[in-house]
């Protein structure tokens, strides 16, 4: 074996990526290879993946196999038939004497799922949190941000989000999620974020799991937002529901005749209070009161 298939070895072996070699006997392809995380994404032992054929496992196996690069999603029967969708990626290796390919599975369903949403509903924030509740990925999905650049939440816990008060509550509404193993609504509050607004979410959790069984991650979606806290700063109330009606100030002005700069200084709260009638215009476009926003 030379330096370099000791050194593919290690990468190989080494990756939290799911990964396997395929070696072409003729008309059949067997697996050859496999790592740790593609057992854990098909369910199967290594001897038991030894036996079957990758079109087995991916439906569409035949358009996929003979073309180096990346595959549109394919679906992964698991051994115990749970299905997944996976992006594959196939890359020619040189090394071996037979024709072999190096296989690399991404695996999409979470992400499927929060599009389908978005697709299909009113979507705020949408993201990905690992199998420890940790935010590994998350989206806003309005056309303007409700926090500086700076601020974020993406690698924390959602634990360290939650309001004290709700906490006990979210951890035993978890434990039951967790247990029925399907998607569940949640409503909490927020710590104070950014140092500016407390927070009331409505929050869809869904869990996604790898092919042994084991809890993958989970998606979520957030379908409402609200300030929940007094006093309130009014370009912060103006932000959060702009973000809910998915608003840009472009949008606002057009719907109500009102400039962008004037909308955007109350955004930025270079203007504390407007006059009556701008007050009344805006809070008619968001579904609410002028008093709602401006005391």
């Amino acid at each position: 074996m030379t330096a370099l298939s000791n050194a593919f070895e290690t990468i190989f072996h080494s990756f939290n990526v799911p990964m396997a070699v395929i070696i072409e006997y003729g008309q059949e392809q067997r697996f050859d290879k496999v790592n740790a995380a593609f057992l854990q994404l098909a369910g199967y032992s290594k001897q038991e993946l030894f036996q079957l054929p990758p079109s087995r496992l991916f439906h569409g196996w035949e358009s996929t196999c003979n073309n180096d690069g990346i595959s549109s999603p394919h679906v992964l029967v698991t051994k115990y038939d749970r299905t997944l969708y996976v992006r594959l990626t196939c890359r020619s290796v040189q090394s071996y004497d037979l024709p072999t390919r190096l296989l690399i599975a991404e695996d999409i369903t979470a992400r499927m799922w929060i599009d389908e949403k978005v697709r299909t509903g009113s979507v705020l924030l949408s993201g990905i949190v690992d199998n420890q509740f940790i935010i590994q990925h998350i989206e806003e999905n309005y056309p303007m941000p409700l926090f500086d650049s700076d601020f974020t939440v993406q690698y924390q816990s959602i634990f360290k989000i939650v309001h004290e008060d709700d906490l006990t509550y979210i951890k035993e509404a978890i434990k039951q999620y967790l247990s029925l193993r399907q998607p569940q609504q949640f409503m909490f509050r927020t710590r104070k974020l950014a140092d500016l607004v407390y927070l009331e979410v409505t929050l869809i959790l869904s869990p996604f799991y790898n092919g042994d069984e084991s809890l993958k991650n989970n998606g979520f979606v957030v379908t409402d937002l609200r300030t929940c806290s007094d006093p309130v700063d009014p370009s912060v109330k103006l932000k959060v529901l702009m973000a809910r009606c998915s608003m840009s100030a472009q949008q606002l002005s057009q719907a109500t005749g009102i400039s962008v700069q004037t909308i955007s200084k109350l955004r930025n709260g270079k203007i504390g209070k407007p006059h009556q009638l701008t007050a009344d215009l805006i809070a008619t476009e968001l579904n609410v009161k002028g008093q709602d926003i401006w005391k």
